[in-house]
C-alpha cells in the first residue's frame, strides 16, 4: 500500500463526515451558495489510470466554482512519476485528469458529450499542471482559458475558478463529469491506455438575489442572429469575388453597408459589446456591484468573426 493510499484511508472517515455536514445544511445558510456531490466506486478502474473516487461540486455567494475529488493514484507511475526506467532514464507516463463542464443544451464539444468548458490536471516527473479551456463554437475546438487555482492534498486535488472564466451564466444547471487518462508504451512498445471515469452530476446554479443575471432580451438575440447571418453571406460573396464570379464585388460591397447598419441596431439593442479577451474587474466602485449577467462579444475576426450572447462578470451601478 502506498504512502498516499494510508493517509487516504486515514483521511476518508473525515472528508465522509464533512460531506454529509455539508448535505445537511439548510439550503438558505449561504444565499446564492448550492452544491452538490456524485461518488464512484474506490477500485473500479483497471490498473494504471489514477482511480477516482467522490467529487464534490460547489457554487458559492462569492460567483465561484469549487470542485473537489478524491483520487487514489496507481503503480507505476503513481501521480506524475516514471512509467518505466531504460538504462536508469525516466520514461513519464501520459497522465491526465479532466473534469467537464456542461451548461448549455444542444451546444459544446459533441466529442466531449456537449462539454461547454473543461479543467484539467497534469501530473508529469513530481509536478502538478493546471490547464482550464472554454468552448469556442466560431471555431469549433476548445479554446486556452483562465488557469483554475488548484491544490493538492494526499487523497486528491481540488481547484477553482470564477464562473465567469468557465462560462457559466446564473441561473443555469450544470452537468460536471471526471475522466481519468494514462497512456505510455511499456519496455516491449505496447501500447498501454487506461481510463476512469466518475459522473455525471447536476448542480442547480440559482440565480443572484434580486434578478441580477438577466439582461438579455429576445430581441438582442435576433439581432445577433441577423448579423451572423450577414457574415455568412459575405464569406461566401467574398470567396465568389475572389473567383471572379461577375457582380459578386457589387453584391459584396451593398452587403457589407447593410452589415454596418445591422450591427448599429445590435448594439442599441444589446448595449456596448465586452472584449472577450478583457480581464474581469477585480473590484467594484462605490455604489456599485460586480454580476454575472449575459453580455455581447465578438468572437473571431473580420468577416470570420461571430457574434455570441456570454456570462461575463461586469460592473453593474
Amino acid at each position: 500500500m502506498t504512502y498516499l493510499s494510508r493517509v487516504r484511508q486515514r483521511l476518508r472517515p473525515a472528508v465522509l463526515l464533512a460531506l454529509g455536514l455539508a448535505l445537511c445544511l439548510p439550503a438558505g445558510s449561504a444565499v446564492g451558495a448550492t452544491g452538490a456531490s456524485f461518488d464512484d466506486p474506490i477500485g473500479d478502474s483497471a490498473e494504471f489510470a489514477p482511480d477516482l473516487g467522490a467529487t464534490t461540486v460547489t457554487v458559492g455567494d462569492d460567483e465561484t466554482v469549487s470542485v473537489d475529488t478524491r483520487i487514489v493514484p496507481r503503480p507505476p507511475a503513481l501521480w506524475g512519476g516514471c512509467a518505466y526506467s531504460v538504462a536508469g532514464v525516466c520514461i513519464p507516463a501520459d497522465m491526465t485528469v479532466t473534469w467537464y463542464l456542461d451548461h448549455t443544451p444542444s451546444s459544446g464539444s459533441v466529442a466531449d458529450d456537449g462539454a461547454d468548458a473543461k479543467v484539467t490536471v497534469i501530473p508529469r516527473r513530481g509536478q502538478t499542471f493546471w490547464e482550464g479551456a472554454r468552448w469556442d463554437g466560431a471555431n469549433g475546438k476548445f479554446a486556452a482559458g483562465a488557469q483554475p487555482l488548484g491544490v493538492e492534498d494526499p487523497g486528491g486535488v481540488r481547484w477553482t475558478l470564477r464562473l465567469a472564466d468557465l462560462g457559466i451564466p446564473r441561473p443555469a444547471t450544470l452537468r460536471v463529469w471526471v475522466v481519468s487518462l494514462y497512456k505510455s508504451y511499456n519496455g516491449l512498445g505496447v501500447l498501454l491506455n487506461y481510463e476512469d471515469r466518475a459522473g455525471p452530476g447536476s448542480v442547480a446554479v440559482p440565480g443572484l438575489p434580486g434578478g441580477s443575471g438577466s439582461g438579455v432580451t429576445a430581441a438582442c438575440k435576433r439581432k445577433a442572429k441577423v448579423v451572423n447571418g450577414i457574415q455568412r453571406r459575405l464569406r461566401k460573396l467574398r470567396r465568389q469575388a475572389a473567383n471572379g464570379k461577375p457582380g459578386a464585388a457589387r453584391k459584396l460591397r451593398r452587403l457589407n453597408e447593410t452589415k454596418g447598419r445591422a450591427v448599429r441596431a445590435m448594439k442599441r439593442r444589446c448595449g456596448a459589446p465586452v472584449a472577450a479577451d478583457a480581464p474581469p474587474p477585480s473590484a467594484a466602485p462605490p455604489g456599485c456591484k460586480l454580476v454575472t449577467k449575459p453580455v455581447l462579444q465578438q468572437e473571431g475576426v473580420g468577416i470570420h468573426a461571430e457574434w455570441v450572447i456570454k456570462p461575463e462578470v461586469v460592473v453593474e451601478c
